[in-house]
């Protein structure tokens, strides 16, 4: 997967920072998903997608569920016409949201560990992400 990484990094990760990366925190603008990142109940996860890592109403993940839908089509997109796997793209995107999208307070997880809240220095990204930054 590393290789592959690499691969999106240097072709894709640029059209995901510019372009997936900046709309979807815009997707996640809606007043209950807003609050709910800002509470540190919703969070951004290293494999692309936004997670739940607190308590939030039926509404909040009906939304998130809906943002990650949105995500996973454009990440489709993308892959197809990159020739790699959806996997892959929704990880490059996830290394450059982590490295540059959230914000001191807010929640994040790599892989399947906990929940972590960001503080003022750098998040420790997944070994995959080293090539992609």
């Amino acid at each position: 997967m590393t290789r592959m990484i690499a691969t999106i990094a240097v072709g894709a990760v640029i059209a995901l920072a510019t372009g997936l990366a900046m709309n979807m925190p815009a997707q996640a603008q809606s007043g209950a998903v807003a609050s709910a990142i800002a509470a540190g109940t919703v969070g951004e996860q290293a494999d692309g997608y936004l997670g739940i890592a607190g308590s939030v109403g039926a509404d909040v993940k009906a939304e998130v569920e809906s943002i990650n839908i949105k995500r996973r089509a454009a990440y489709t997109g993308l892959a197809s016409k990159r020739g790699v796997t959806v996997q892959d793209v929704a990880a490059a995107t996830g290394c450059q949201t982590l490295s540059s999208r959230v914000k001191p307070g807010q929640a994040y997880r790599i892989g399947g560990g906990a929940w972590q809240t960001k503080g003022a220095g750098a998040i420790a990204l997944p070994s995959y992400c080293a090539t992609a930054n």
